[in-house]
């Protein structure tokens, strides 16, 4: 799992704004909303930043005054930009700090957007690779056009003609594949990816590998612990390309949250420390810190239990800080 040598890492996808009101509705009396910079790409390379890691982040603009804002931004947490820049509007979504991604309780506003109608060709892959050793994208950047797919599939091509490594994150969001056949797509991309995340469900919606165990729905159900080991090993089978293949499973009830994730590679399934709190502050963002840390430590040349252990209590830290992203807070090298 070593991959040594200097280097950047190149994040592509969407930068959004999320609004997040207040879920009993008092940001109307208060006339006030949070409002953060999010996007599942952008949420990891933030966090690569915070640890020192040279970041690229190829991304699409509005050229008015919120993108020169935006720019600054990013440049500011030592993120290099290379932004597509035209006419037109930065997508947003509003989620509330106790909603999750991952169900109805999210409204996207992202269609269109500069990033949904970009073509894309504002930079040659010469210097979107210069200096590049890594490059992380999420299946919700594949799923937003036909040119953002195209443009994904390209630029792994790419990378795998460059020997870089590919990370990919499986992130299934149902809001924006809608009479879409997400397998067909995905399926084209994983000869091309090195590193994958995501979970067993996911795994089982983009490649038809399905969940055979029966679960009760608990956080110590064993069979958890099965069906990470046996999908990763149909992955493996599938696409002897995938070298790491990791799982997050977060399990809540209430407020109440249980955290653990595995990490299968060398035909072996390690398992994390489980976290457990009474409440949590935040759902949003913590797989993207998982799969920051993921990545880092990799880069690092830890140890892969170490890696693992560290993405875990990324991942679950990530849960207490309000907004899309990781803050300095978290210290992957004093965790």
């Amino acid at each position: 799992m070593q991959h040594s040598g200097s280097g950047k890492i190149l994040c592509f996808g969407e930068l959004l704004l999320h609004f997040a009101p207040d879920s009993n509705g008092n940001w109307m009396n208060n006339q006030l909303v949070k409002i953060f910079v999010g996007g599942a790409e952008y949420n990891v390379a933030t966090a690569l930043a915070h640890w020192k890691n040279p970041v690229k982040f190829l991304s699409a603009l509005p050229e008015n005054f919120l993108g020169i804002q935006l720019e600054s931004q990013l440049k500011n947490k030592g993120i290099e930009v290379l932004a597509e820049k035209s006419k037109g509007r930065i997508g947003t979504f509003y989620l509330s700090s106790d909603g999750d991604m991952q169900n109805t309780s999210v409204i996207y506003d992202r269609f269109p957007s500069v990033f949904t109608q970009s073509d894309f060709d504002a930079f040659n892959l010469d210097d979107v690779f210069s200096e590049v050793k890594w490059m992380h994208i999420s299946t919700i950047t594949s799923a937003l056009s036909e040119k953002a797919y195209i443009k994904c599939l390209d630029l792994m091509k790419e990378a795998a003609s460059r020997n870089i490594q590919v990370s990919l994150d499986l992130n299934y969001r149902a809001a924006l594949w809608q009479d879409k056949n997400p397998s067909d797509k995905i399926k084209h991309m994983m000869p091309l990816v090195n590193v994958l995340m995501g979970n067993i469900w996911s795994v089982q919606q983009f490649l038809n590998i399905p969940v055979e165990y029966e679960l009760n729905g608990n956080s110590d159900d064993e069979n958890l612990l099965k069906q990470a080991e046996k999908s990763a090993s149909e992955i493996q089978k599938m696409y002897p390309n995938v070298e790491t293949i990791a799982n997050t499973f977060r399990f809540t009830s209430g407020e109440a949250v249980n955290y653990f994730a595995t990490l299968y590679t060398d035909e072996k399934l390690l398992i994390s420390q489980q976290y457990h709190s009474d409440k949590i502050e935040e759902r949003v963002g913590s797989g993207d810190a998982f799969m920051a840390a993921l990545i880092h430590g990799t880069l690092k040349g830890n140890p892969t239990e170490q890696i693992l252990e560290d993405a875990t209590k990324v991942a679950f830290k990530k849960l207490f800080i309000k907004g899309d992203t990781i803050n300095d807070t978290i210290k992957i090298e004093k965790l």
